[in-house]
């Protein structure tokens, strides 16, 4: 008897050990986890949660970029389900402009308004930096738009 109590306390302290390790790792990786939404997900579940981490991505509204004079970027992403309100301060990617794709790391203020701390802004296969682009035109090799042809 002594030997299958023994056996008995083992199971039950791995057992208790497991689901706490589980436990634990799931709490990690869930503080860890970023939602990605577009305006039509926010629209279908009625807006974010105040505070919410999240990453958004859309097209960047035609006529809504605006530049305050603190430096700060608001400009509107949409698709074709719903829109929401950015404010971003920092460093704005070349390839950021009003009709082209957007992807934005940040945290939401209000239900549909963003204020993002990182803007990432979306290409095709043909894009070129634009020092890049320089470089090959000084050289006299650049071909512009007939490269992808």
């Amino acid at each position: 008897m002594r030997a299958r109590a023994r056996r008995f306390w083992l199971i039950v302290i791995s057992g208790v050990i497991l689901v706490g390790a589980v436990g634990l790792t799931l709490t990690a990786l869930s503080s860890q986890v970023q939602l990605f939404y577009t305006p039509a997900d926010l629209v279908a579940r009625g807006g974010a949660e105040t505070g919410e981490h999240a990453r958004i991505g859309g097209l960047v509204q035609m006529g809504s970029v605006q530049t305050l004079e603190n430096g700060e970027l608001r400009f509107v992403v949409e698709d074709a389900g719903g829109e929401i309100a950015v404010a971003y301060d920092g460093f704005v990617p070349d390839l950021f402009r009003e009709g082209q794709g957007v992807v934005a790391n940040g945290v939401f203020t209000d239900a549909y308004t963003f204020d993002a701390n990182e803007l990432l802004a979306k290409h095709d296969e043909n894009y070129i930096p634009r020092e890049i682009e320089d470089t090959l035109r000084e050289q006299g090799v650049y071909r512009g738009d007939e490269a992808g042809s």
